[in-house]
């Protein structure tokens, strides 16, 4: 429905009629409704022009006035301007205002003239009122109120929305005033050189015609006609017919166009820029200034002027480059190259940290968290010398389980055994040594008052922080690359293998994999199911307060954010101050270790520590702190024995340290040169200028050096013969019993054990293995774990990929087939990339989730995966409401339940898949990809791909090269610190609003919490324990708090049900299928196609077969302990229990039964009894525990 000129109007229904008044009219609402989805106002001045525009859209009210736009409670706005489902942004010559949400979407456009349009739903059919009549599809009963035809006149005063004491005009245009006939063929010649084949009706466009021209100052001056010749335009556009550049500048000049911009009648509103330049939109074309052919806007540089892509620049961190600019960042540099950067890696060593107690992050970058008291494997490595290993021991450092964190580093070869502690260095003969410390190719010292170092010679670097928790970081050479096993990973640049168990076999949860590296007889790591902040909330709001400073703009930490994300860090150090008793040891280990990420991308955060009272430093000894510490060569020990130099680490570290010139003594503190003692042999030193007997010559200290005279004995008379390194079997029954039981566990790990106190217990004899069950068994006879069950000698497990046999206690894996990967988009805004990186956002636009071609070279794109992000939660949370696949020519649009095609594409084969609860899409693109995509027909949208080629994919999932490190790679092709500028970078719509920030629903929505967390619990229940060693449950049952807290406008309990859907799906695509719906709890009504059939489409649900017996039933999997092809998901299944669906047989085929496992392991909370192949079957878990009510 459009307003034009000065007076004309054309209904929803296209009837066109004459009217002017300058009251406050309603335009168009909905009708009998005290809250209507929109009702949108105007009015007009004396000039006839529309002087002001009210757009109320439930709480929001835009008003346009005199040129300018307000928003309520916001005040004059600047385009583009997103907020709450509203985008309002020009769209040509002129301004344009989307507002969608989830159940409803409405264009309303204007041109701060004389042009007002609003465009609506179907769904609204029969429900409008207004001036822009009744929707119902019928042109002539407009002006029909209560039976009564009304003249044009009458109808309009019942628009009328004005302040009972404002005083306005109308006037009706009389039928006398009929335009006159001789400017009829002017008319009809005109508007034929707008459009000469438009099918939009003419005859009502004339007749506005010929009023204009009879209405003008001058009549029959041609250029009074302007507005409604624009208006014709416009509506030949809408309908997509060709419309010419009718335009002159002496005829309906709207104006110069800026720079090197040209003016087009029907010109793309999908503008191509350098930061998009495939933007591509399905928006009719609109008159206004455009790029010319081959050429992009530049809205990098803001000159809003049109440039060749090769000419576009690019941007990084708020600086622009030109291009063929260089820049270098961590491991890798960019060239700025048709506005992307171009980046190739560098050798870049492995980082491997343990930090905060419980923290792990991995060489490729994984991070996880444990709660375990034992010695653990960090790192082994065929690369390590005299077969090093690298543990880590945990202990309880308080009453809780989850009170546990690192107490040392140790070093294990057959040459050294060298314990790093808080403040010790032990050798293998269990006696404390000064630092620096040489042993060979290992030397170790004091990098400040935190940090020690042990550096070697084989490319090994550990760095141990030791107040005010002690933490180690792990540096190794790149000849390491794809040689480490542990709890460090096996850097090999894949983030989803990171959990390789000592069996040889990738584990789901973090407690599994750590306790295959346990190297002693210790207990099962214990899995924290509970949010530590959940037991007490002033604890709560004490560590988000303190914590907050990682996230606050005006801090220290803020220049940071660019580069380093702080979120994961404040997540970090909430989890850390509500875990552990001691509090702010560990509030200020996690700022430190933010402070740290900064100083490794080149970013020294000086004085941070002075923002937080707790973790200042003093310094003795006149020692001074320092945020980029250089201790080496300040100890008088280093100037007794060169050797013991350190070596400078590449990342700075903080502490205490002695000034210039000055050297740390035995006292620690800090002295001159000339005041050093030397050290000798043994602990043993002598004070300046005094003398010892050494080797039968006599030496005195002069500047902590030994300065000799006389001949030397032979060293070898005094050397004493090399110690026999006493592994702890030498004295096992006396000094450690049982805390180095032989365990098959152990033997997996292929590690000596490394006991910390000696346990009663007992050992298994020579040559024999303890195993789960506490049996003695030989080596061949070791069982091999998964996902806490015991397999046997020969027993066979079948991943999505692969075919694994228990042999000697490890698993021996075969690949069966591509492995496929999967990105998940679900609830509000959550996505789980192809590498596995999980993040949430809430943004309000189109964003491009997987697509391929993303090269620098721009090739073309095989397929293109979109979803449309709108608010779906008063506290601003968004969720998707349609996904749009392109295939080339080929669309595919799901939305409101259902799917639409359009086009054709020979090269692509394709097969929809239809169930009640699910639609699935498995497409193949020959030589290229095989996909499974399944939507829920709400939120929730899975991308299941693998491929034949080594092409690039981008976007929102990720680059699916298996490293979640890189996974915020942005469209210019460089990686983002953040995910809100990597989502940002992902926009189809340039137009749309940055994301500046991440809604926390619980916190807007506190009434809620409890309601989510009770009803959510179910992923931490008796009913999911069958998966909870398969898959990391946390993740999830967040989510679904955050969703059930957020989903605030209707639809509570289905947000919540699609949210522990999501975890049931990851549980089956584990072989874990789990029955979980009840009638009170998320029920499904498969029994309703038994006897009803979808409205207006026969039987919707027909799978292609006519089989009367069959009978529609509800089922969490398929072929339930058995095998199945095809990617198993609940639904709605007609075929008999032990029976499955062939899609290319078209009928049913039974399940084909697989190998069974037979132990449970006894830490798990619930007994099955039995567990399937992986992936492609599934046991069903039934529990009788009752299910939380809604």
């Amino acid at each position: 429905c459009s307003t034009w000129g000065g007076g004309h109007f054309s209904t929803f229904d296209k009837y066109q009629y004459d009217f002017i008044g300058t009251c406050n009219y309603i335009f168009a609402t909905v009708c009998d409704e005290a809250s209507p989805d929109f009702n949108i106002q105007f009015r007009r001045g004396l000039d006839k022009k529309i002087a002001r525009i009210i757009i109320e859209l439930g709480p929001s009210v835009v008003i346009v006035e005199k040129g300018s736009i307000s928003v309520r409670s916001v005040g004059v706005i600047k385009l583009p301007y997103t907020s709450n489902g509203i985008q309002i942004a020009p769209y040509g010559r002129n301004i344009r205002l989307v507002a969608k949400l989830m159940e409803m979407e409405l264009v309303v456009m204007w041109n701060n003239d004389d042009y007002l349009m609003v465009l609506t739903e179907k769904k609204y059919m029969g429900k409008t009122c207004g001036m822009c009549g009744n929707y119902d599809g019928y042109e002539l009963n407009e002006f029909v109120s209560e039976g009564k035809l009304l003249d044009t006149y009458k109808f309009a005063a019942l628009q009328k929305m004005d302040d009972p004491s404002e005083i306005c005009l109308s006037e009706e245009i009389s039928v006398s005033a009929i335009p006159h006939k001789k400017y009829a063929m002017i008319c009809s010649q005109l508007l034929n050189l707008v459009s000469p084949t438009c099918s939009v009706p003419k005859d009502g466009f004339v007749i506005r015609c010929q009023l204009d021209m009879q209405d003008c100052t001058e009549p029959g001056q041609n250029n009074c006609t302007c507005s409604t010749l624009s208006e014709y335009s416009r509506q030949c556009a809408m309908s997509h017919q060709m419309v010419l550049n009718w335009r002159t500048e002496n005829f309906c000049s709207v104006g110069k166009c800026s720079a090197n911009q040209i003016y087009e009648e029907c010109g793309s509103p999908c503008i191509k820029t350098c930061s998009n330049p495939e933007y591509s939109c399905s928006s009719h074309c609109t008159y206004g200034c455009f790029c010319p052919e081959g050429t992009v806007l530049d809205d990098i540089s803001k000159n809003r002027t049109c440039v060749h892509i090769k000419d576009c620049p690019c941007t990084l961190n708020g600086k622009i480059y030109t291009p063929g600019e260089t820049m270098k960042a961590a491991c890798r540099t960019c060239k700025c190259t048709m506005g992307q950067w171009n980046c190739k890696d560098l050798p870049c060593p492995g980082r491997c940290s343990l930090e905060g107690g419980s923290f792990v992050t991995t060489f490729d970058s994984r991070s996880y968290r444990f709660h375990g008291v034992c010695t653990y494997v960090l790192m082994k490595s065929s690369s390590l010398p005299h077969n090093g290993t690298l543990m880590a021991v945990y202990e309880k450092s308080g009453y809780s389980h989850s009170e546990t964190s690192l107490s040392a580093v140790i070093y294990l070869s057959t040459k050294d055994k060298i314990v790093i502690s808080q403040n010790e260095l032990l050798t293998d003969d269990d006696e404390l040594k000064r630092l620096p410390y040489r042993s060979g190719d290992i030397t170790i010292f004091r990098q400040s008052s935190m940090y020690i170092q042990m550096y070697t010679t084989f490319g090994l670097e550990l760095v141990v922080q030791t107040s005010p928790v002690f933490q180690a970081y792990v540096k190794v050479g790149s000849q390491f690359k794809g040689r480490t096993l542990g709890l460090c990973g096996n850097y090999n640049g894949d983030t989803t293998d990171d959990f390789m168990t000592s069996m040889d076999i990738t584990e789901g949860t973090a407690s599994l994999f750590v306790d295959s590296w346990r190297a002693g007889n210790c207990h099962p790591a214990l899995e924290r199911d509970t949010d530590p902040c959940a037991l007490s909330q002033l604890n709560k709001i004490s560590a988000e307060t303190h914590c907050s400073i990682l996230t606050k703009k005006g801090t220290v930490f803020e220049k940071c954010h660019a580069v380093v994300n702080p979120i994961p860090f404040y997540k970090r150090c909430v989890y850390q101050a509500c875990n552990y008793e001691e509090t702010f040891p560990y509030i200020c280990s996690a700022l430190g270790s933010y402070a740290r990420t900064c100083s490794s991308m080149g970013l020294i955060l000086e004085n941070w520590r002075n923002s937080m009272d707790n973790c200042t430093i003093t310094c003795t000894g006149n020692q001074t702190f320092s945020y980029n510490t250089q201790a080496c060569d300040r100890t008088c020990l280093s100037l007794s024995n060169r050797a013991l130099e350190c070596h400078p680490t590449d990342i700075p570290v903080e502490g205490c340290h002695c000034p210039k010139g000055m050297y740390l003594n035995h006292k620690n503190e800090c002295v001159r040169k000339s005041h050093c003692p030397c050290y000798l042999e043994d602990r043993k030193y002598i004070l300046p200028d005094q003398s010892t007997i050494t080797s039968g010559i006599t030496c005195y200290c002069v500047n902590g050096k030994l300065s000799c005279t006389g001949k030397p004995q032979n060293p070898a008379e005094s050397c004493k013969a090399p110690k026999k390194y006493i592994s702890c079997s030498d004295s096992l029954e006396n000094k450690y019993g049982a805390a180095c039981a032989p365990t098959c566990q152990m033997l997996a790990a292929g590690i000596e054990c490394i006991p910390t106190k000696c346990e009663s217990g007992c050992v298994c004899a020579d040559g024999l293995y303890e195993n789960l069950d506490g049996a003695c068994v030989p080596a061949e006879e070791c069982p091999c774990e998964y996902g806490g069950l015991a397999y046997g000698k020969g027993e066979h497990i079948q991943t999505e990929c692969e075919i694994c046999t228990c042999t000697k206690g490890k698993w021996k894996c075969v690949q069966k087939s591509k492995c496929s990967s999967t990105c998940n988009l679900y609830g509000e805004g959550h996505i789980t990339t192809f590498d596995g990186q999980r993040f949430v956002f809430d943004g309000s636009c189109e964003y491009i989730l997987a697509m391929d071609g993303c090269s620098v070279n721009r090739p073309v794109s095989s397929f293109k995966i979109v979803t449309e992000n709108v608010i779906c939660g008063k506290s601003g949370v968004t969720c998707s409401r349609s996904i749009s696949i392109y295939l080339g020519n080929l669309t595919f649009i799901l939305r409101d339940e259902t799917f639409t095609v359009s086009g054709e594409n020979p090269g692509v084969r394709y097969k929809v898949k239809k169930n009640a609860l699910h639609l699935m899409f498995d497409i193949m693109i020959p030589g290229k990809y095989n996909m499974t995509l399944i939507w829920n027909k709400h939120m929730n949208f899975f991308i299941k791909i693998s491929r034949e080629t080594q092409e690039t994919i981008c976007g929102l999932c990720g680059n699916y090269n298996g490293n979640m490190k890189d996974d915020f790679e942005t469209r210019s092709k460089y990686v983002a610190s953040n995910e809100l500028e990597f989502v940002n970078s992902w926009k189809e719509n340039p137009l749309c609003g940055d994301v500046y920030f991440v809604v926390d629903p619980c916190s807007k929505n506190p009434y809620r919490k409890a309601w989510a967390e009770k009803t959510c619990s179910i992923i931490n229940s008796q009913v999911f324990s069958a998966c909870h060693n398969k898959v990391n449950r946390m993740p999830y049952y967040d989510a679904c708090v955050r969703d059930s807290c957020g989903c605030d406008i209707g639809g509570d309990c289905e947000c919540m049900c699609d949210a522990i859907a999501v975890y049931a799906m990851a549980c089956l695509d584990k072989g874990i299928c789990i029955d979980w719906r009840t009638p009170e709890f998320c029920p499904v009504y498969c029994e309703y196609y038994n006897s009803h059939q979808n409205p207006g489409s026969g039987d919707a649900y027909s799978y292609g077969y006519n089989n009367n017996n069959c009978t529609w039933h509800y089922r969490p999997c398929n072929c339930p302990n058995q095998s199945y092809k095809y990617v198993n998901i609940e639904g709605c299944y007609n075929c008999s229990h032990n029976e499955y669906f062939d899609h290319e047989k078209e009928r049913c085929m039974p399940c084909v039964t697989t190998v069974q496992p037979k132990v449970m392991r006894s830490s798990t909370t619930s007994t099955l009894s039995s567990v399937p192949s992986i992936s492609s079957s599934a046991v069903t878990v039934s529990t009788e525990t009752t299910n939380p009510t809604i």
